[in-house]
Formats: C-alpha cells, sequence, structure tokens
C-alpha cells in the first residue's frame, strides 16, 4: 500500500519538472493580442472628403462666338412701327404670309437687320417676324386722331302757314256779323221767325240804326286785314 502511494507522488514530482523544463506558459491576453487601439494607431488616416483635382490649365473654357450671340428683348434696341397696317411676316420677303399687321406707335425689339426686312419681337404678343426696315423709327410716332365730327343741327324748316283766302274771311265776316244781330231780320235775305223774308224789314234796309254785313262788297279791305291779324 505505502509503495502505492510512493509511485503516485513520483509520477506527480516528474509531471511537474517537465512542464517547467519545457518553458510552455500560458500567455495572458495582452502579451497575445494587440488591442483594436494599436491597430487603428498603425493604421494612416485617409480623407474620404478629398476630391481628385485638375490642372486648370489643362481644362478648356469655350466662349460662344459673337456671330452666335442672340440678343435679348431686354438687350435689343427699341423701335416703333411708323406705317398704318404695316405687314408683320413671317420671312423676310412680301411673298411670305402675314401673321399680324401693326399700327404706327407700335412698340418692338430689334433682333437682326438685314438690308430692307429687319426681324423683330412685337413687344404685346413676344411673337418674331420680319418687317420692312422703313416701317421702323427710333422715335415714337402715332396716328392723329381724327377730328370729332361736328353734329349737325337740323335745319330749321319753316312752316308755312297757309294763307286763308280773302273770300273765306269775307265769309267769316258777315257770318259774324249776322251772329251779333239780336233780332233775326239783319239782311234783306234773312227770314223772321215765322219764315218770311225780311226785304226792306231788315236793319240793313234801314238806314241810321244797326249796320250790319250782309255781302261782300260790304267788306273793305281793312276789314280782312283785321280779321286776318286777329
Amino acid at each position: 500500500m505505502k509503495k502505492r502511494y510512493w509511485l503516485i507522488g513520483a509520477l506527480l514530482i516528474y509531471a511537474f519538472f517537465r512542464q517547467t523544463d519545457d518553458g510552455s506558459t500560458v500567455p495572458s491576453s495582452q502579451d497575445t493580442t494587440p488591442t483594436r487601439v494599436e491597430r487603428a494607431a498603425d493604421i494612416e488616416p485617409v480623407d474620404v472628403s478629398a476630391k481628385p483635382t485638375r490642372e486648370l490649365s489643362s481644362v478648356k473654357v469655350e466662349t460662344p462666338s459673337s456671330d452666335s450671340l442672340e440678343l435679348r428683348p431686354a438687350d435689343a434696341p427699341i423701335r416703333y412701327v411708323s406705317g398704318k397696317r404695316v405687314g408683320f411676316r413671317s420671312g423676310a420677303s412680301t411673298t411670305d404670309p402675314i401673321i399680324d399687321r401693326f399700327d404706327a406707335g407700335r412698340k418692338v425689339f430689334l433682333m437682326e437687320q438685314a438690308g430692307d426686312w429687319s426681324r423683330i419681337r412685337d413687344d404685346l404678343t413676344q411673337h418674331e417676324g420680319w418687317i420692312a426696315t422703313r416701317f421702323l423709327s427710333e422715335t415714337e410716332t402715332r396716328t392723329k386722331a381724327a377730328p370729332a365730327r361736328k353734329e349737325k343741327k337740323p335745319e330749321e324748316v319753316e312752316v308755312a302757314i297757309p294763307v286763308v283766302p280773302d273770300s273765306v274771311l269775307i265769309q267769316r265776316i258777315i257770318a259774324e256779323s249776322l251772329d251779333s244781330y239780336p233780332s233775326s231780320c239783319a239782311c234783306p235775305y234773312s227770314r223772321d221767325r215765322a219764315g218770311r223774308r225780311c226785304g226792306k224789314r231788315s236793319a240793313y234796309s234801314k238806314p241810321g240804326g244797326y249796320a250790319p254785313v250782309c255781302f261782300p262788297g260790304d267788306v273793305t279791305k281793312a276789314m280782312i286785314e283785321a280779321f286776318r291779324s286777329r
């Protein structure tokens, strides 16, 4: 029994010294693996916001030529139409269709001038077209307004007053004279209340009394004019 204990103890001592001679010790985590901070320190930082640049000398800047420049309405000179009902055409020829017609004083922008024709832009409609250069002016001219016609007063037409013939006036004078007599026997041809002719019993036949006008010959010119003027 004691012999067995000695054998076990010898084996344990042998194993201990065997491990010491090999030098194999368990390293700590600090000795074997570098930390993330140490690795990050070894990496060179990279600027991700940096953009590749090119030399300015290698870049060509193209500028439009003067021939390709088109005047804007704000830069184009202002012109005014100087004619009346001037044709605004789609092309620089009298055979091109007429788009519109302009009267004097119409404001336009001169976009291009080619001899007898000018390309313009209408200020009102913003449409472009062609118009004869001779109808464009730098100063505004307007057509004179036609003078207002004077209303003709209606001619006073003189209404001719119909002239009553003397014969008619004479009959009226005689009738008024008979009406003014108080009795029925004013004239010889008158009849009394019994229906008999008055004859010499009439007032006309009795001198010195009431003198009625019984016959046309009794009416004078003065009596006619006095009656007419009433």
